[in-house]
């Protein structure tokens, strides 16, 4: 009786459970095996493994095209950058005076000398693919950088030791926050993002005893000093690295030598001690005009509250598991400081938070349940990506994400479209005074004819002092008549929304062409034909 009792019992045996033979308990999830005589021998990897690894392989690429979709249509309008316009064009004048050059030609108004352009490299590696590869090679780099950040950043957080579902439940608040810095085509500042994620990868492989990665720092680090001014950057995050280890009382003196070696390295530029003194003097600015070089919360209660969500995530994680089983804290608490202070910097803040947060959370017991459920409930979750892959790809395709933008018509970077055709109609050669934004787009398109009052560049050419005079000439504030006749001006190029568009007739300037978004104003004396082009609509093209 008791063998046709245990016969009955393997006959109608749960289709989840263990089947116990000669070789110990064998997981036997999802399958009925039927009356068994004797011991039954079933690979653990057929019976239990093989489903759950194509069920994680399906979720795992799920989320990735979620989030791609997601990036994509955050940062589909893709505009072209208005510093990228300066760049190129400090290269091509270069090339064509056969080295770079440090005393300014582009504007007529007094500049700084030397002229320490702290983007040069990018403005080379721009102009180079643009006259080898067309146009569209900068989209690329911009989206190629973009996908090896979130490579770098996954690798890390896995290193640490986070699930991928954990890392993609996460990546959708650092996709939001890092927006900005990729919503145009394609800031130099994306260049020391890229770098910053390469340095959270390779303090992983320090701590784990990998040193190789030594000599490849040390050899690429001249590369970013030339890219970019945000090298400081990497130095400040080796510094921190360094502490940290000394702190948790790991090896740390060959990080010591990489940090000397690395400020050495700075000098390894075409500007020479130069170079270090305008990063100094650059770093303590204030930036008043910049919106992007504000604290935080001038975006609005929104974006603050992802940010907050983002730090209280991290607190969440940093509580449960304790300061020592959070490698990299450091870094993330230095690039959240940043962050908070400059939304600039929420790019480089979001990158050090998808790197170490997810393997934090992990040890969590959220993060064990969602690790847990995605396990569990892998058909509502595998529908939710595609969900999220469907509404955001087709919000891309629809922005057409892979098309370059020149506007007119955005308030805030609008080109002027119209007025530089109208200037270039009419041949025009003289001083075209400009907004702070739009100077660099003028210059690239009628340089030499052209020269201007100021441009992006900002403290690369200008004095705090003139860029101040030039933003309070625009807002009309008392003293602007006084900026208006400092410099020989010909013409003034003014938005219409310009309080100064209003008053700007009282000096005796005329009106020589408009169009709904811009104005161009001429001394007196100066005639050009009168052009009224309010009922056209402008685009422009990249380069």
């Amino acid at each position: 009786m008791r063998g046709i009792f245990t016969t009955l019992l393997w006959c109608v045996r749960p289709v989840s459970g263990y089947y116990h033979g000669h070789g110990g308990a064998v997981k036997t999830e999802g399958i009925c095996v039927g009356c068994v005589t004797g011991p039954q021998f079933v690979t653990e990897s057929v019976v239990g493994n093989t489903p759950q690894k194509d069920r994680q392989t399906w979720l795992r690429f799920a989320s990735y095209a979620g989030l791609m979709s997601f990036f994509l249509s955050l940062t589909a309008f893709n505009l072209v950058d208005v510093d990228i316009w300066h760049e190129m064009a400090l290269i091509r004048e270069s090339l064509r005076a056969g080295h770079l050059l440090t005393r300014d030609v582009f504007a007529y108004t007094p500049t700084l000398y030397p002229c320490i352009h702290h983007e040069w490299g990018a403005g080379l590696v721009a102009y180079g693919l643009t006259y080898w590869f067309g146009s569209d090679a900068i989209l690329v780099i911009k989206y190629l950088i973009a996908l090896l950040i979130a490579f770098l950043s996954l690798r890390c957080a896995q290193s640490i030791g986070a699930d991928v579902q954990v890392w993609a439940l996460l990546c959708p608040i650092a996709i939001y926050l890092s927006q900005f810095g990729f919503l145009s085509v394609i800031r130099a500042q994306v260049y020391s993002f890229f770098f910053a994620a390469c340095c959270f990868w390779l303090f992983e492989q320090d701590r784990r005893g990998n040193r190789r990665w030594l000599v490849a720092w040390l050899c690429i680090f001249p590369l970013w000093v030339n890219l970019h001014g945000g090298f400081v950057v990497g130095i400040g995050l080796l510094a921190l690295y360094s502490l940290e280890q000394a702190l948790r009382r790991q090896p740390f003196l060959h990080l010591l030598f990489v940090l000397l070696g690395s400020i050495l390295e700075v000098f390894i530029n075409p500007f020479g001690t130069a170079y270090v003194r305008y990063i100094v003097h650059a770093l303590a600015m204030t930036r008043p005009y910049i919106q992007e070089w504000r604290p935080v919360w001038i975006y609005g209660p929104w974006w603050t509250t992802v940010f907050l969500a983002a730090v209280a995530i991290a607190a969440y994680s940093v509580a449960k598991i304790g300061l020592g089983k959070a490698p990299g804290l450091l870094m993330v608490i230095g690039a959240a400081i940043q962050a908070t202070l400059h939304c600039k910097l929420m790019p480089l803040f979001a990158i050090a938070w998808i790197s170490h947060v997810p393997a934090y959370l992990q040890r969590t017991p959220m993060g064990r349940w969602i690790t847990s459920f995605a396990q569990r409930r892998f058909r509502f979750v595998l529908s939710v990506w595609l969900i999220i892959t469907t509404i955001y790809l087709t919000d891309a395709i629809r922005w057409q994400f892979w098309r370059m933008r020149v506007p007119q018509t955005d308030s805030t970077y609008a080109y002027p479209v119209g007025a530089v055709e109208y200037l270039r109609q009419q041949r025009f050669f003289g001083n075209l005074m400009v907004p702070f934004r739009q100077g660099a787009y003028v210059s690239w398109k009628l340089f030499p004819a052209v020269k201007v009052s100021v441009d992006g560049r900002y403290e690369v050419a200008y004095s705090e002092a003139w860029v101040d005079r030039t933003f309070r000439f625009y807002a009309a504030e008392p003293g602007w008549r006084e900026t208006l006749n400092a410099y020989p001006t010909d013409l003034v190029l003014v938005p219409q929304t310009a309080p100064v568009a209003r008053v700007i007739q009282q000096a005796g300037w005329h009106i020589a062409y408009a169009d709904h978004e811009f104005e161009v104003f001429a001394r007196a004396g100066l005639t050009l034909p009168v052009s009224n082009r309010m009922s056209e609509s402008f685009a422009g093209v990249f380069p």
